[in-house]
């Protein structure tokens, strides 16, 4: 039995890793009950701190280069042993079928072990849908963690990644958490060092915007052929924030966003919308400011987050587990 869950388009590619070890990959927790081993982890949200978007390309996608960042708004998943595959969520409605990306992780690692995918799965869903901020990627990579664990099957570096490309190309970013570039399609992940924690203010609209949508304005604007910068602008600047290329082809699939984006820079240092939106990042925001934004958009929901350094987003996808852990059974 299938209930809710969230979509993301299914991208075959290959993850560059960029030398980090297989030590330093999140590996989840587990919790011992007198009837079940029910393990547990967070699912963190991301951000875009700059998007650049080039061609399109043959096979459909177009060549990105991003810096993401994990932030401290997070889904929660449990599992435990079952006789078939139950995925249910709690929270924040999300899509369910074929598009339920833990339902798809789950199946997509037991088809790559060989095996039955037996799962009960619980999502309590707490980042907005269809705002860029990557939640159906974070659940699906978690997923991933949870049942290598339960299933006693740790898949190679390179077998978990491939597994992960297959969902969707930011799944592989969450193999790593923290500040990393990302380039391809979505699927190269460089990890950079983290720079000192900030403190953000999310404002989401009561609505999502799809992302093919977005892409495809995009490409009607630009004919599919605009060029990458050779650098981020943020590597050249003292801003945290910087460029999103699909900031005009958003404007034009929901135009509610331009008030959005007024009444925000109106508060904040800095403003931007992280990949497709509708999610707006907003810098240096005071109480006051805060307050504002709830009375001129009542129907938003507002978040007050942190960045999470790449330590930080395994400790709360690990929860005090990792490579010492052995199953009790």
């Amino acid at each position: 039995m299938i209930s809710q869950e969230s979509t993301v388009e299914s991208r075959d590619s290959k993850l560059t890793r960029a030398g980090v070890p297989n030590s330093q990959l999140p590996t989840p927790n587990s919790q011992l009950t007198t009837s079940s081993m029910i393990l547990n982890a967070e699912a963190p949200a991301k951000i875009n701190r700059e998007l650049r978007v080039g061609r399109w390309r043959a096979d459909g996608f177009h060549e990105i280069r991003s810096r993401f960042c994990t932030i401290d708004l997070a889904d929660r998943l449990d599992v435990e042993d079952a006789e078939s595959l139950e995925v249910s969520c709690f929270g924040i409605p999300v899509p369910d079928g074929d598009d339920n990306l833990v339902a798809r992780a789950a199946k997509g690692l037991a088809e790559e072990l060989g095996i039955e995918p037996r799962a009960r799965i619980r999502l309590e869903k707490r980042i907005p849908a269809g705002a860029g901020l990557g939640g159906g990627s974070a659940d699906a990579a978690v997923t991933l963690f949870l049942l290598s664990r339960l299933w006693e099957a740790p898949l190679p570096e390179e077998d978990l990644t491939r597994v992960a490309a297959r969902l969707g190309s930011d799944v592989p970013f969450f193999l790593f958490g923290g500040e990393a570039d990302v380039g391809g399609r979505g699927e190269r992940v460089s990890p950079r060092e983290d720079p000192p924690a900030r403190e953000l203010l999310l404002l989401v609209p009561p609505f999502s915007i799809a992302t093919a949508d977005v892409y495809a304005a995009y490409s009607r604007r630009t004919g599919g052929a605009a060029r990458l910068p050779e650098r981020l602008e943020i590597d050249t600047t003292r801003n945290f924030l910087g460029p999103n290329d699909l900031i005009s082809a958003v404007l034009e699939i929901q135009g509610q966003m331009a008030d959005y984006l007024r009444s925000a820079r109106q508060v904040a240092s800095e403003v931007g919308i992280t990949g497709s939106g509708s999610a707006l990042v907003l810098c240096d925001v005071s109480s006051d400011g805060e307050r504002d934004l709830a009375r001129i958009h009542p129907g938003a929901s507002l978040h007050r987050v942190r960045t999470l350094g790449r330590e930080d987003y395994r400790r709360r996808t690990t929860q005090g587990g990792g490579p010492s852990w052995k199953s009790p059974r």
